[in-house]
C-alpha cells in the first residue's frame, strides 16, 4: 500500500472559505482526511480585537459578500445586549428591510446556481436578472449594492429616502410577480 498525501485549498476555486482539507489516498481511495477550518472567522476576530464596537461592524460585514448584513447585525446585536441598548423602532425597521432585501438576493443567486449545476441556465439568467432590481433597491436605500455599511450598536448609520422606498416598492412589485411567472415556467417544464 502506498499512501498519497493531497492538499486541497487553502484557497480553491471550489471552497466557498479558506479551508484545508489533507487528504491521504491510496490509488482512488481515500483512506483518510485531516480537515483544517475557521480561518477567515479566527482572522476576523482577531483584527476585531484592535476595533471599537463602532468599528468593528464594519469589518465583519466583509466575511461574506453574499450576506453582508447578517455578521455586522449579529455582531451590533452582541454590542447591545452587553450594553443593554435600546434600539429605536424606526432603527429596528431599516434593519429589518436591509436584511430582507439580503434574504431575497440571496435567494434568487442560490436559485440561478440551482438551475445552471442542473443545466437550465434560463433561470439562472432570470433569477440573476430579478436578482438586479433587489440589489438596486438596496444601492438606492444604503448607497451601496454590497456591504451596506448601515448598521451600528444602537441603531443605524442613516435612514431611508422616500424616493428610495418608492423605487423598493415597485422594484418589489415587480419581482413577486417575476417570481409567480418564473415559478409556474419552472414547475411546468421537464428539466
Amino acid at each position: 500500500m502506498k499512501e498519497t498525501i493531497i492538499p486541497i485549498g487553502p484557497f480553491h476555486p471550489l471552497l466557498e472559505e479558506p479551508e484545508l482539507f489533507t487528504l491521504k489516498v491510496d490509488g482512488d481511495t481515500v483512506i483518510d482526511v485531516d480537515v483544517r477550518i475557521g480561518w477567515n472567522h479566527r482572522g476576523i476576530e482577531k483584527l476585531s480585537q484592535g476595533l471599537t464596537w463602532d468599528q468593528a461592524p464594519f469589518l465583519v460585514e466583509r466575511i461574506c459578500g453574499i450576506c453582508s448584513t447578517s455578521h455586522p447585525y449579529a455582531c451590533v446585536l452582541a454590542v447591545e445586549d452587553i450594553l443593554d441598548l435600546e434600539v429605536p423602532p424606526r432603527a429596528q425597521y431599516v434593519r429589518g428591510v436591509v436584511a430582507e432585501l439580503e434574504r431575497i438576493h440571496s435567494h434568487l443567486l442560490w436559485l440561478g446556481l440551482a438551475g445552471h449545476f442542473i443545466g437550465y441556465n434560463t433561470v439562472f439568467m432570470w433569477a440573476w436578472k430579478y436578482r438586479e432590481l433587489t440589489l438596486d433597491s438596496l444601492e438606492k436605500l444604503t448607497g451601496n449594492r454590497n456591504h451596506y455599511a448601515m448598521f451600528k450598536p444602537g441603531g443605524v448609520r442613516r435612514d431611508f429616502s422616500a424616493e428610495a422606498m418608492d423605487f423598493t416598492m415597485k422594484a418589489m412589485d415587480e419581482t413577486d410577480k417575476a417570481l409567480k411567472m418564473f415559478l409556474g415556467v419552472a414547475l411546468d417544464d421537464p428539466i
